[in-house]
C-alpha cells in the first residue's frame, strides 16, 4: 500500500513530523513516499492509496506552499480522480499555545475532504496522543516559551504512532474494497 506525506515544512521541524509519521507507517506495512508540495506531482497522489498533508503554521494558517499545492491539484478534483482515497493531516506551529495547528488541520482536512477523500482522524487511544494529538490529527508547538525547541521525542511518538493508524486503516480499506471487487 503506497502512502504519500506531503510537507511544508520551511524550518524542517514539521519535516521531523513527516518522517516520524512515514517511519510509524512503514512500521505498519506502508511504502512511504514523502515529498515537498512543489515536489508532488498529480501521479504521485493518483498512485497512492493515503494522502498525508502536513504543514508548518504561518499566521494562524497553512505554509504558502499548500495553498499553491491546493490551487495546482484543482485538475484533479475537477475530475473527481481522488475520490475514495484515505487522507489525514498533522501540523505543528511555533510561538503561542498552538498558534493556529488546529486551524491548519481542519484547513489541511477541508481540502482533502473536498476531493471526496476518507479522512482518517486521530483516535484518543494511540500513544502520544496527550501529549501531541488532537482528533485532528498530531500537533505540535515547536517552540514553546523556555522550553527545548521541537518537536521533541516525546511529542513525536504522536506522529509515529497516527503514521502506524493511518497505515492499519488503508490496509484495512484495501482489503474491504478487494472484497468489494473494487480497487
Amino acid at each position: 500500500m503506497q502512502i504519500l506525506v506531503v510537507v511544508a515544512s520551511t524550518t524542517g521541524r514539521t519535516r521531523r513530523m513527516a518522517e516520524a509519521l512515514a517511519e510509524g507507517a512503514r512500521e505498519g506495512g506502508g511504502s512511504v513516499l514523502l515529498r515537498a508540495p512543489d515536489e508532488t506531482r498529480e501521479m504521485d497522489l493518483l498512485e497512492a492509496d493515503a494522502v498525508v498533508l502536513g504543514s508548518a503554521v504561518h499566521m494562524g494558517g497553512v505554509h504558502s506552499s499548500m495553498r499553491v499545492f491546493f490551487e495546482r491539484m484543482a485538475p484533479l478534483w475537477l475530475e473527481g480522480r481522488l475520490v475514495g482515497k484515505l487522507g489525514a493531516a498533522f501540523a505543528s506551529a511555533g510561538e503561542g499555545e498552538r498558534g493556529g495547528a488546529e486551524l491548519t488541520l481542519l484547513s489541511l482536512l477541508s481540502n482533502l475532504a473536498e476531493h471526496g477523500m476518507l479522512l482518517i482522524p486521530m483516535h484518543n487511544r494511540l500513544e502520544g496522543f496527550r501529549i501531541a494529538g488532537s482528533h485532528w490529527g498530531p500537533m505540535v508547538r515547536t517552540n514553546p516559551g523556555g522550553g527545548p525547541p521541537g518537536p521533541t521525542e516525546e511529542q513525536l511518538v504522536a506522529a509515529r504512532s497516527q503514521g502506524r493508524w493511518i497505515a492499519e486503516c488503508t490496509a484495512r480499506w484495501m482489503r474491504g474494497a478487494s472484497a468489494c471487487g473494487e480497487g
